[in-house]
């Protein structure tokens, strides 16, 4: 998205006139029994996580429409934008500018969240002709210089500030030297480097990648909406080849983003992806168990409540698949370890978000996933696993129980108090690989299984599509691997 520019970088630029309508509609609903939530987070995940999670759930979620009113070369034009804030300094907007004109800002004022849908720079939908601009003329602006000279030796850099990053991912990383941290939320980043004691903070992308090039070594962790994921990893790689690169969940919203991802493998890219359910210790016992078996896998999952105005539902996020379910997605190819075939889909039209999802693999394992955010809400994300093979079955009540009924009929049980779900694991890992202790084991051919699966399905329940045969295109991806 490097037509996205912050506006105080701009150059040739006169600002005349702000106006911001402020929506204040949360992206996720209240708790309802809070007291019995904390008290439930406390017992299962202990008292350090729950601090964290109710810090990050307080993080603002303020939107404003923006209009701004600029003069460039003796002439007024117009910018519309969606901010996170009300400092001026810190507008991120797309670098295009319309004719100034008239505008019913009482008719907006008592629609702004109906007008926040349709101009969000973000997911590039600006629709101009919906408050009467009949004008096709577009203008961009110069970029000023950013210089930060220091260089260094290794350090970290993290692209997406938002709760989970806060949650699973800093305290892991006390003792790294941080460099510089992103995120288009200018307050937000702003704090989060004081609170963690990085060098700078960027608002864009591409403003950090000066500072990139004059680190040796750096590590990279990018946490920022999916949309993006794939390209600042391929702009960091540009930017920097010995760059250690961490990306969250999903690595690829579409075919393109997957494409970029395998080029970077074929260059030599290394990259580590944040399926953090990999690194349960129950995930690896049934992966022990399985090796080799045709086994059936079936999921049910409850997920957690968002409402419609949540980043997630943006048009180039993908679907709450590519979001979600994504992670039992991998899951299941990690225990599998075979090409996917075949896509089932069923979903109720008027309530996507509860899709039925099967998956056939080349050696006769089958995938079932139930996924949906009906049901009680109090426990957060909630999964029951049942994997069956020979005469054995595995269940897994939401990583906190494992019972395995062996051919005999006896059963092996495995409980915990606290529940965890493998990000502590997954990040120890990564502070192995930035410390040249040990290689990714994640491989191309994992990421292209899963990407595959988590793209055509998405697109299969946009479109209404029930079945769909993928193997051909599991095997083009895979002749593309070097």
């Amino acid at each position: 998205m490097n037509h996205l520019e912050q506006l105080n970088k701009l150059t040739g630029i006169e600002q005349i006139e702000v106006k911001q309508f402020l929506s204040e509609k949360r992206n996720r609903p209240d708790f309802d029994h809070k007291l019995i939530k904390i008290l439930y987070f406390l017992f299962r995940e202990g008292f350090l996580m729950t601090l964290r999670k109710a810090f990050a759930h307080k993080l603002s979620q303020r939107n404003y429409l923006t209009f701004l009113k600029v003069k460039i070369a003796n002439s007024y034009y117009l910018n519309i934008s969606t901010q996170f804030q009300s400092n001026q300094e810190d507008f991120i907007i797309k670098n295009e500018f319309i004719p100034f004109f008239e505008i019913d800002y009482l008719k907006i004022e008592s629609q702004v969240d109906y007008y926040l849908n349709h101009f969000n720079q973000f997911t590039d939908e600006l629709d101009y002709e919906m408050i009467g601009c009949k004008s096709k003329e577009r203008i961009t602006l110069d970029r000023k210089d950013i210089l930060f000279p220091d260089k260094y030796m290794n350090g970290l850099f993290v692209y997406g500030l938002g709760g989970y990053v806060q949650m699973f991912i800093m305290h892991h990383l006390k003792r790294i030297r941080k460099i510089a941290c992103i995120d288009y939320n200018g307050e937000l980043a702003k704090q989060f480097k004081k609170k963690y004691k990085f060098k700078t903070h960027y608002l864009l992308p591409h403003h950090s990648y000066h500072t990139l090039k004059q680190v040796q070594n750096p590590y990279v962790i990018i946490a920022t909406y999916h949309s993006s994921h794939a390209s600042i990893a391929c702009e960091v790689y540009e930017s920097n080849p010995n760059a250690i690169i961490f990306i969250e969940k999903p690595p690829a919203v579409t075919s393109d983003d997957l494409q970029k991802l395998i080029t970077l493998f074929n260059k030599g890219a290394k990259i580590e992806f944040g399926f953090n359910r990999r690194f349960i210790d129950y995930s690896k016992y049934v992966k022990k168990q399985v090796n080799g078996k045709v086994i059936v896998i079936s999921c049910s999952v409850k997920e957690v409540l968002i409402n419609p105005n949540h980043w997630y539902f943006w048009k180039n996020q993908g679907t709450r698949i590519t979001g979600n379910v994504v992670h039992w997605f991998d899951l299941a190819n990690y225990w599998i370890q075979s090409k996917p075939v075949e896509i089932n889909v069923l979903a109720n039209p008027n309530d996507p978000e509860s899709p039925l999802i099967a998956v056939l693999y080349e050696n006769g394992s089958v995938l079932n996933i139930t996924a949906s955010d009906k049901g009680n809400s109090l426990r957060g994300v909630q999964e029951k696993i049942e994997i069956r093979f020979d005469n054995e079955t595995i269940f897994i009540n939401d990583f906190t129980t494992l019972t395995h009924i062996k051919k005999n009929g006896l059963k092996k049980r495995k409980f915990k108090l606290i529940r965890s779900k493998g990000h502590n694991t997954m990040y120890s890992n990564f502070k192995q690989l930035i410390q040249n202790k040990k290689t990714s084991d994640y491989t191309v051919i994992d990421l292209i299984c899963t990407s595959v699966i988590t793209y055509y399905a998405s697109e299969m329940l946009k479109q209404g599509i029930r079945n769909n045969f993928i193997l051909d295109k599991t095997n083009f991806y895979l002749n593309q691997i070097k």
